[in-house]
C-alpha cells in the first residue's frame, strides 16, 4: 500500500476504533442484537389481555372474526404465534408457563387451556370444528408434538355417504409428559401424572393415572408410574407429588 493510500484510509480505520456511543470497547466489539418483536394483531373487535408475562416474542392475530380472546398469564414466556378465524373463541395460556409454538382456531365458541406451570419445546395446537382443547397444569412437553380436534379432511363410508371421522375434543391431564413427535388426536383423554412416549399417535380415551402410552395407535405399555423433570436416583414422595400442591410454585 502506498504512503498516499495509506493516508486517505486513515479516517476508516480511526472511525473503526472509536465505540459506539454509550457502549463501552467490549460492547462495541459484540453484534447488535435486536430484541425479539411481538405484534399484537388482535384487533379492536377483539380483546389481547397480557396478565405480567415476563416475555412476549412473535405474532397473534385473527384473520377474521369478533369476540375472541387471548389471555398470556403473569411470568409467562411466550414465543409463538396465534391465528383465529372465528367469533367468540377463548385461548388462555396461564401463569409461569414457558409456551413454544403455533396455536390455530378454526370456528366458533371454542376455547384452549394451557395451564399454569406448564412447558412446551415445540407444539403446533389445531382448534376446530367447535371443539376444544384442554393442557393441564404442570405438564412437559417436547418439540414436534401435534395436538389437534380433527382430521382437517373428510374420511367417508362409501355406502351410506356419512363422514365417519368427526372431530371432537381434547383433553391432558394435570403432569403430563409428552415425548417427541408425539401425535394427541381428536377424542383423545390422556390422564393425569402420565407420560406419552416419543412418536406415539394418541386417538382414544384412558381413564388411568400413572401409565406410559407408547405406540400407533398408543395403548398402556406401564403402570404405576410418575416422573420428574430432575435426574436423580432417588426421589421422596414429597418430591413427587409437588404438583399437587395448591401452593406449589
Amino acid at each position: 500500500m502506498r504512503f498516499a493510500e495509506f493516508f486517505a484510509m486513515m479516517p476508516v480505520f480511526l472511525a473503526s476504533m472509536v465505540p459506539y456511543p454509550g457502549r463501552s470497547e467490549a460492547e462495541a466489539l459484540l453484534p447488535d442484537r435486536k430484541p425479539p418483536k411481538f405484534r399484537n394483531a388482535f384487533g379492536k373487535d377483539n380483546a389481547f389481555t397480557d396478565l405480567g408475562a415476563a416475555s412476549l416474542a412473535g405474532h397473534v392475530f385473527v384473520g377474521k372474526g369478533t369476540g375472541n380472546h387471548l389471555s398470556i398469564g403473569k411470568q409467562t414466556k411466550f414465543s409463538g404465534t396465534i391465528e383465529v378465524v372465528g367469533n367468540n373463541n377463548s385461548i388462555m395460556i396461564g401463569d409461569n408457563c414457558h409456551f413454544r409454538g403455533k396455536i390455530v382456531v378454526k370456528g366458533n365458541g371454542q376455547t384452549i387451556r394451557f395451564g399454569n406451570n406448564s412447558t412446551t419445546v415445540d407444539v403446533y395446537i389445531l382448534c376446530q370444528e367447535n371443539c376444544d382443547v384442554t393442557i393441564g397444569e404442570w405438564c412437559m412437553l417436547s418439540r414436534e408434538i401435534e395436538i389437534r380436534t380433527t382430521d382437517a379432511h373428510s374420511v367417508v363410508d362409501r355406502a351410506t355417504g356419512r363422514r365417519i371421522n368427526a372431530a371432537k375434543s381434547v383433553v391432558i391431564g394435570d403432569h403430563v409428559w409428552i415425548g417427541v413427535g408425539a401425535i394427541i388426536n381428536k377424542g383423545a383423554v390422556v390422564p393425569s401424572d402420565s407420560i406419552v412416549g416419543a412418536m406415539a399417535f394418541v386417538n382414544r380415551r384412558f381413564e388411568e393415572q400413572g401409565i406410559v402410552l407408547a405406540g400407533a395407535p398408543a395403548g398402556i405399555v406401564k403402570r404405576g408410574i410418575t416422573w420428574n423433570r430432575s435426574r436423580r436416583a432417588k426421589f421422596t414422595s414429597a418430591e413427587l407429588d409437588h404438583w399437587k400442591s395448591s401452593d406449589a410454585s
